[in-house]
């Protein structure tokens, strides 16, 4: 009888099924355990309700599989060139925790990447129906960090939808994948948890906000990627950073440093914040620019500038109007003033409620000015003047409408500066649609390019970092905030602005949210504590290094009049 004459008897085939739902239910006890038993996260990235304990020791059978690594050569290899195994798609949350995992483990060069991914299974059918992500962006909000063992550097892991049809779907499992840079030599591992699952963290129209109640993800207690110097040439060194250029990027991708780390003078970089960390870019150096030092470069290089912010800005004027003065006493540091609302306290430098105001700036500090209109285009020898434009992002909750000022013309009025800063999103992500804030930028960008010459540089501020809760406080509707709402809208502003000047005029990119993005998440967590969402007094400083490096760093600009021309209104681009 051959292969092909073979008829399987019934009794063959029972004995067939019984094993294999024997198989079956081996398996998932299997995972349930391994779900139950998986490590206790760091409690430094672990909620308390997520802290469980610590296994006998690594998992291994089905879920090891899982984990196996696809690639274990030393390395450099990109996510694209590492297939996703099929198991991972058919995972599903009834018997399989979310996890992380990291295809090529091992080592890479500095400078090197590695591909990390995270599969988080189908949800459950009582999943919301009702909140949808913008179009690209994930389901799923995953928190996840690479962090150096030895130094405690934090490296975002920015996750990214696999290019999939499946990741399109609702009730799927949702993959994602970045190919991280490591920069610092060190082992990292991995650290992180969900924040939101099934779009839940855009909340907007009829999606409600969703209390913030994050959930755990595995992660192998043995995994870890080690960048390597492996020849000592590495120029990420710290020992090397001194040689850099000057920073004329406010966005320069960087990373926190311990101050005692350090191997050069402290006096010759940006102040440590209230944890003795210090912001070390890659690429470039940013030396410590007082603020009589920097009101100088302003009033020789950009002696009109136009400010368009919230009370973030607020806060970074009220710095720089007082040479640095403000919130900078340890007596007043704990003070609720400095930690985050400064709303109510006496201010004299300038008017905090004015929609529309002007200050002259000079070494000893700046001050409101007082002057007649048509006179607010003479700026005075060693003076930057500043025009200051109070909105509400451009949200309905401006009063008068923000556009009011544009119809009316702004540089008719004010000038023609050499640089322009516009702080948006702390608002529009709280209170705007996408659909309403896409229609708001449309009508800005063509007021600005009506406004503005190519002479003007654009500097466009982030709104502030948002994460580790949802908003509560008491309003007739609660604030749409979210890390990853934050970001798309901080994402949205920065690409208007290029597609629209980048071929006319220098586009750069204030980027306050990575700044607290790179802090050790515990960190992170204490602006949880300000309703406001405001930055500390002390990293409000470090902020506006990033702004005066840029502005003061480059090589000399045009050369700026001192009495600007007044341009018409009318006039485009």
């Amino acid at each position: 009888m051959t292969l092909l004459d073979f008829r399987p008897t019934r009794r063959m085939v029972v004995a067939a099924a019984a094993v294999l739902v024997i198989v079956a239910a081996q398996g998932i006890l299997y995972l349930y355990s391994a779900r139950r038993e998986q490590p206790a996260p760091d409690p430094a990235w672990a909620m308390p309700h997520l802290i469980k304990p610590e296994p006998p020791g690594r998992p291994d059978g089905w879920l090891s599989a899982l984990l196996a690594p696809s690639e274990p050569a030393p390395r450099t290899v990109l996510c694209r060139d590492l297939p996703i195994p099929d198991v991972h798609w058919a995972t599903r949350d009834e018997y399989a925790p979310a996890f992380v995992h990291v295809p090529a483990p091992g080592s890479v060069p500095i400078g090197g990447s590695v591909c990390v991914r995270v599969v988080v299974p189908a949800m459950p059918s009582s999943a919301s129906m009702v909140h949808v992500p913008p179009p690209g962006q994930p389901w799923d909000s995953v928190m996840l960090d690479l962090v150096g063992k030895t130094t405690n550097i934090s490296v975002p892991v920015r996750l990214q939808l696999v290019a999939d049809i499946r990741n399109t779907q609702r009730g799927s499992t949702h993959i994602y994948e970045a190919d991280v840079v490591l920069r610092d030599a060190d082992a990292f591992v991995p650290r992180g948890y969900i924040e939101y699952r099934a779009a839940e963290w855009n909340s907007e129209d009829e999606a409600p906000v969703v209390p913030y109640k994050p959930e755990d993800i595995f992660i192998d207690g043995a995994l870890q990627v080690v960048a390597e110097d492996r020849d000592g040439t590495s120029p990420y060194s710290l020992s090397r950073h001194a040689d850099l250029p000057l920073c004329t990027d406010p966005g320069a991708e960087g990373r926190w440093v311990r101050a005692e780390a350090v191997p050069f003078s402290l006096a010759a970089i940006p102040p440590a914040d209230n944890h003795d960390m210090v912001w070390l870019p890659y690429a470039c150096r940013l030396r410590r620019i007082s603020y009589p030092d920097a009101a100088s470069c302003m009033a020789e290089r950009h002696p009109l500038m136009h400010w368009y912010g919230d009370s973030n800005v607020r806060r970074a004027l009220k710095k720089i109007t007082t040479a640095g003065v403000w919130c900078s006493q340890p007596d007043e540091l704990p003070t609720r003033r400095c930690l985050c609302e400064d709303y109510s306290e006496p201010f004299t430098k300038f008017n905090v409620n004015a929609r529309q105001q002007t200050i002259d700036l000079t070494r000893e500090g700046g001050q409101q000015l007082e002057a007649t209109p048509g006179n607010y285009t003479a700026v005075p020898e060693n003076t930057a003047r500043f025009y200051v434009h109070k909105w509400e992002g451009l949200t309905y909750r401006n009063s008068p409408p923000w556009d009011v000022a544009f119809k009316a013309g702004i540089t008719k009025t004010f000038g023609a500066p050499s640089v322009a800063v516009i702080s948006l999103v702390n608002w529009d992500s709280a209170f705007s649609t996408r659909a309403s804030f896409a229609a708001q930028m449309e009508r800005l960008v063509a007021f600005m390019a009506a406004e503005y010459t190519p002479r003007t540089t654009f500097v466009i501020r982030t709104g502030q970092y948002y994460c580790c809760r949802h908003d509560n406080t008491p309003s007739p509707r609660t604030r749409n905030f979210s890390r990853l709402r934050n970001a798309y809208f901080n994402d949205y502003v920065l690409q208007a602005f290029r597609e629209r000047f980048g071929g006319t005029n220098r586009v750069l990119l204030w980027d306050v949210a990575g700044l607290a993005e790179h802090l050790p998440f515990a960190t992170r967590k204490e602006a949880a504590d300000c309703p406001a969402n405001h930055a500390r007094a002390e990293v409000v400083d470090i902020e506006n290094q990033l702004l005066f490096n840029a502005l003061c760093n480059d090589p000399e600009p045009e050369a700026a009049t001192k009495t600007t021309a007044t341009k018409s209104a009318a006039a485009t681009l």
